[in-house]
């Protein structure tokens, strides 16, 4: 697993780490104890790193107690979406009974919601050192105008956005903005768009990835992550999965060499109507 620096947080975070979406809004102690394999087998693998948000379902309380004793070099990334002040810090005291914890790595506002007012709320626990450091998401593109303004105040240490292989809007302005603001940036969709999961991997199914090989990438959903590793130096990717396999199958993408040019441009070849 490779490492990369999250922007001026200064924090060292595995290139592949885990989204929680879905896979860890479980019940059912089965369920939760398969949640727990997942966490072991992805710390085991080297990802330091979890994505979470109440508006995942239970995914919080899932991953505070798969976390429960091995909270020691692990990063917590969680999320509040709220209209007003007063609801934001209800919802941010419950994350952290949720997660079992007393001080959250990065608390993001989640799509955005009323950034301007719960920003000095957050700045606030940033001061006390109950968050370290603050964030912003949105998995819509058309709010990237908004997301602009956000990171141009300063107030916000990361940005997460929808990036992967077939939507690549983000590389016009959000990227290079916070490269220049040294920035963290979190990908919430490097396999598929949000809402078509299987879209890429399908292309993917229909060619040849045999050139891939001699770099280490074996399987389409690698090909997919070692893109945008090799894309972006900096960018730490969130694939969310319920199974095991995958959970290695991914980790070990963050273990590939950055792929060349070349390679890069023959995969964007793949997505790009011929004429």
């Amino acid at each position: 697993m490779q490492y990369r620096i999250l922007g001026r947080t200064g924090l060292r975070v595995s290139a592949v780490s885990m989204g929680t979406w879905k896979a860890f809004d479980v019940q059912g102690e089965r369920a939760i104890e398969q949640v727990g394999r997942l966490v072991t087998e992805a710390l085991a693998c080297g990802v330091n790193l979890f994505d979470t948000a109440p508006m995942y379902g239970e995914a919080e309380s899932v991953l505070g107690r798969a976390l429960r004793g091995r909270r020691e070099d692990v990063l917590i990334a969680t999320k509040v979406l709220a209209t007003d002040r007063a609801s934001a810090q209800r919802r941010i005291e419950v994350s952290f009974q949720k997660l079992q914890v007393e001080v959250i790595d990065l608390m993001q506002v989640h799509n955005m919601a009323a950034w301007r007012a719960v920003a000095p709320l957050l700045e606030e626990y940033k001061a006390a050192g109950r968050i370290r450091f603050l964030g912003i998401t949105d998995y819509r593109t058309s709010m990237f105008p908004e997301m602009t303004a956000a990171m141009q105040t300063g107030i916000f240490d990361t940005i997460q956005i929808p990036y992967n292989i077939g939507e690549r809007e983000a590389e016009r302005v959000i990227l290079p903005l916070a490269q220049q603001c040294n920035m963290g940036v979190l990908i919430m969709t490097p396999l598929c768009p949000i809402f078509h999961r299987s879209q890429l991997l399908q292309v993917l199914h229909q060619h040849d990835l045999s050139f891939l090989e001699s770099y280490g990438v074996t399987t389409p959903g690698q090909a997919l992550l070692a893109y945008l590793l090799a894309k972006s130096e900096d960018a730490i990717l969130l694939p969310a999965t319920s199974r095991l396999e995958r959970v290695r199958e991914n980790a070990a993408a963050g273990g590939i060499a950055a792929l060349p040019r070349q390679a890069v441009r023959q995969l964007e070849a793949f997505f790009t109507p011929q004429h």
